[in-house]
């Protein structure tokens, strides 16, 4: 009986947080970002433990070293930069931060998208990910990307709203037709993005992920697979400046779903290594175990 009140009185504190974004000088975007996710790190025990767990399993320190303990933080201040940026955008989209397209970037989804059997372009949870499609279809690309329904229908809507207005398409996935249009973005030459880097409850095969077996969606490498679609990897992340830099780079696959899903979870791990506080490290991404050994 209360889980109703519970969801409205989160989905209208979160419609008051993105009014009171839309006067946060762009001057103070950074500074109002890092105190939302300093009062998230002592708020949210559970997800700080979890983050502060994994990223020293990752980089096989102890939980209480200092590395892990200042990733830990630093990826909650970039989450709260990443949710005061977003909210300003809803608020208005003029207030959206620059993203940065290297002319190298624009040269792969070129080369790519000149084949004329679509692109699927392979992405994970790094950076401000949202940012990252709008940039891209705001520089002309033809982009679509699938994305799982909100356990709430007005967060939904928001959602779909904001990649709306920022001219990306959506497709839910599970709705029905959801592949067709997938394929059908393909066949017309678009983009189809995909994010890989989560442990959900899609089909899944377990590949290596910062050494360990991690469930990773095999989507992506199937459809690659039998479309014969160009596919890249892209991410998107925040420079010490504090600018949104977009880097895409072409990926050849093996004709296996499991190593080429192992080949494109590598090619993340590259990324993410690269810029670690910027991931969602307080995703439960170790959470599914393989059944006695068993690697796939």
């Amino acid at each position: 009986m209360l889980r109703p009140v519970k969801n409205w009185a989160i989905y209208y504190l979160v419609r008051f947080n993105i009014l009171i974004a839309g006067f946060i000088p762009s001057r103070l975007v950074t500074q109002a970002g890092r105190l939302l996710g300093a009062l998230a790190y002592w708020c949210a025990p559970r997800e700080r433990d979890t983050a502060r767990q994994q990223l020293a399993g990752a980089f096989r320190c102890s939980p209480t070293d200092r590395r892990a303990r200042t990733l830990t933080r630093g990826v909650f201040n970039h989450l709260g930069q990443n949710a005061i940026e977003l909210c300003r955008v809803l608020n208005s989209p003029t207030k959206a931060p620059q993203v940065l397209i290297p002319k190298k970037t624009r040269q792969v989804l070129d080369d790519a998208l000149a084949s004329d059997r679509g692109v699927i372009y392979v992405t994970g949870h790094l950076g401000n990910w949202e940012l990252m499609a709008q940039a891209l279809a705001g520089a002309g690309f033809p982009i679509a990307t699938v994305a799982k329904a909100s356990y709430d229908s007005r967060f939904t809507g928001l959602i779909l709203s904001f990649r709306r207005r920022g001219r990306v398409q959506s497709i839910l996935r599970g709705a029905p037709g959801a592949s067709a249009k997938m394929l059908r973005v393909l066949k017309k030459g678009g983009v189809l993005g995909l994010l890989i880097d989560q442990d959900t409850d899609v089909p899944s095969a377990f590949v290596p992920f910062f050494n360990r077996p991690a469930y990773t969606p095999v989507g992506a490498a199937v459809l690659a697979l039998r479309s014969r679609a160009e596919v890249v990897i892209g991410a998107i992340h925040r420079s010490a400046a504090g600018q949104h830099i977009l880097c895409v780079e072409p990926c050849g696959l093996p004709d296996d779903v499991h190593q080429a899903t192992a080949l494109l979870t590598a090619r993340l791990e590259e990324r993410i290594r690269r810029h670690p506080s910027q991931w969602v490290w307080f995703h439960r991404r170790w959470k599914t175990k393989p059944v006695n050994g068993a690697a796939g």
